[in-house]
């Protein structure tokens, strides 16, 4: 079970996350007006005390290929984390980017889990190399950021329809996130708002509390 926790601000959260056994740690850079949002130069700091089997992750709300492109190349992660609105990116946009990018460099498309989902989730499954399924918010740009689950039944089916390897958000906590991976079957989850203290820290308790309860959902 992949666990993946956002956004980091600072290196105590990155070892406070290498501590807990994380897998994936992302950040929102480039000073997008996002919550916390750090610049490029912060991301890449963060990035550099990762352990070596950490993977690294910066998320992205733009919607032009160029930026898109250019954002990656400045911010170096293993992941690139396509998170505006599922209307704003066509599939060819994305295989457009994914084959742009380095060959080491994943795409991850956030997709907001709604009625609809599982066919926009079918029509990009051959272009994007993880889903991030979340729940959107009007209060922040893109897709998720927003603390609230989603019917999780729909992501389900997503899983059982797509060959993309799934990492489950939206909401999840210590206190549901085995309750979710049971029912979704996930290959990972990700936590954001539920293991921070404040906007712009993470919990470590939390942290580590989210990931144990991630790995008993999935034994």
């Amino acid at each position: 079970m992949i666990v993946q926790i956002y956004s980091l601000t600072t290196v105590d959260d990155v070892h406070a996350c290498s501590n807990a056994g994380v897998d994936h740690v992302g950040v929102a850079a480039g000073n997008q007006d996002l919550p916390a949002s750090i610049s490029n130069e912060e991301a890449r700091t963060l990035f550099e005390a990762t352990s070596d089997r950490m993977r690294t992750v910066a998320l992205t709300v733009e919607t032009d290929v160029d930026e898109i492109l250019d954002y990656a190349e400045a911010v170096d992660p293993d992941i690139l984390h396509l998170c505006p609105d599922v209307d704003a990116l066509t599939v060819e946009q994305i295989r457009e980017i994914n084959e742009a990018l380095p060959k080491s460099m994943d795409v991850m498309r956030a997709l907001d889990v709604v009625d609809g989902a599982v066919d926009i989730a079918e029509q990009l499954d051959s272009v994007t190399d993880w889903f991030l399924l979340d729940t959107a918010t009007d209060a922040v740009e893109g897709i998720g950021a927003s603390g609230e689950t989603h019917d999780w039944s729909i992501s389900r089916r997503i899983v059982e329809a797509t060959e993309t390897p799934v990492i489950l958000a939206g909401g999840l906590s210590p206190e549901n996130v085995t309750e979710a991976v049971e029912a979704v079957d996930p290959a990972g989850v990700d936590s954001y708002t539920h293991t921070s203290a404040g906007e712009r820290r993470k919990d470590p308790e939390k942290v580590r509390a989210f990931t144990e309860a991630a790995r008993a959902g999935s034994e």
